[in-house]
């Protein structure tokens, strides 16, 4: 089958998780189907696709708005009622380019919901498969929540039309797939979607594989303890993780155990960020060449999360490289993972700290974790079970409700 991947950003190097998704798309779908990436063009820092995925499928580009053209899309969607996440990423040269290959597509995915308007009409005949990954409306409805007072009611609004976006492209979709089942269940709540419709929502997960190291006992490798945040640190979800965490749980766990490291690490740092790990005599690594690493030599990983949908990637990481991670309530359900046995979920200041200190100062129970978080990516997001997920979507996609092709 031949098939048409549209995302919006392009994927190398795959820093984030929708860069990631479009890599392991790619993966899942081209040992049997024909496919053509269309991506947007590549920018100074991008890199090239891997050299054993470069020849299974073909990369066409299309030209993404400029500032001037971005600012003027996001006009258009704050006057139009559309979310302003897809005016941003509105492109005219995209949907040329979707229009050129619609001929020789026999069915079309879109990654995210920002891409809702460049969905092609019904009239084309083609099925398409929309990969919101999470949802952006429930990501927005949580930062309304957490972020300044005077931005809420935008924000708000912003979530308000992205859930109407994502309803609409569902109706639209044979197939609409998201990497949560917290996500899942968001959306399917507040849809009120025919049966058939809501038949159509499907959970395909994030890979990602072990890769414990080969330490006894963890993947302590510091003479002293160390805690680990990781994260894009100009996110607003982890910026928000970050400062809460510096706040109310460091300043106390420090005075209890001085000799306690922190080490705050990721991409695109925001000067308050840095401020507060200055402050907090904390080690900050900015746009780390291998933020995996890092984490690799962490006594306890944590993902102190409030908001963002999806996934809890550094959760994932944590599992995959053998380091136990202490979770927020909200990381937590982002997963499929078990408080006691995968994690430790801790929600007040004094529940984190008895969480941190609980992990460093027991051996056996940090062992268990990481047998566990090995377990549990091998039951969630095993390499084969999310290549299965996406050839039964692209599958039922490609089936009309008389179940002929």
């Amino acid at each position: 089958m031949k098939i048409l991947l549209v995302v919006s950003r392009y994927p190398w190097p795959p820093r984030r998780g929708d860069q990631l998704r479009t890599e392991q798309t790619l993966r899942g779908l081209t040992p049997e189907h024909e496919v053509t990436l269309l991506a947007p063009e590549p920018g100074p820092d991008a890199s090239a696709p891997p050299k054993d995925l470069a020849a299974c499928f073909e990369l066409a580009t299309y030209r993404p708005s400029r500032r001037v053209g971005a600012a003027l899309g996001v006009l258009r969607a704050a006057l139009t009622g559309k979310p302003l996440q897809c005016g941003l990423y509105e492109s005219a040269d995209l949907r040329r380019r979707i229009r050129r290959h619609l001929a020789t597509s026999e069915l079309v995915i879109l990654q995210l919901v920002r891409l809702a308007g460049a969905a092609p009409s019904r009239a084309s005949g083609l099925p398409i498969l929309v990969d919101l990954i999470d949802s952006l409306s429930l990501n927005f409805c949580r930062r309304a929540a957490l972020d300044r007072l005077w931005l809420r009611p935008l924000l708000t609004l912003e979530a308000k039309r992205l859930q109407a976006a994502e309803r609409r492209m569902a109706v639209r979709a044979r197939q609409t797939v998201l990497v949560s089942p917290r996500d899942l269940r968001w959306l399917a709540a507040r849809w009120d979607l025919d049966p058939v419709a809501a038949d159509r929502l499907t959970l395909v997960p994030l890979a990602m594989e072990s890769e414990l190291p080969e330490v006894p006992g963890g993947a302590q490798r510091d003479s002293r303890p160390t805690v680990t945040l990781t994260g894009n640190l100009g996110y607003f979800v982890n910026v928000d993780a970050v400062l809460w965490w510096l706040s109310e749980v460091w300043p106390e766990l420090s005075q209890r155990r001085p000799e306690v490291r922190l080490v705050v690490a990721g991409a695109r740092p925001t000067r308050r960020v840095e401020r507060k790990v200055r402050e907090a005599g904390g080690e900050l690594v900015a746009s780390p060449p291998d933020l995996r690493a890092i984490m690799a030599r962490a006594t306890v990983a944590l993902a102190p999360l409030r908001g963002g949908s999806g996934v809890p990637v550094k959760v994932l990481e944590a599992w995959s490289l053998g380091v136990p991670v202490v979770v927020s309530p909200w990381a937590a359900a982002g997963t499929d993972g078990v408080d006691g046995k995968d994690f430790l979920v801790a929600e007040t200041a004094e529940d984190w700290i008895a969480a941190v200190l609980r992990l460093i100062d027991d051996p056996q129970l940090r062992r268990r974790l990481r047998a566990a978080g090995e377990r549990r990516l091998g039951l969630d997001h095993s390499i084969d079970r999310v290549h299965g997920a996406w050839r039964s979507a692209v599958a039922s996609a490609c089936t009309d409700l008389s179940g002929s092709h």
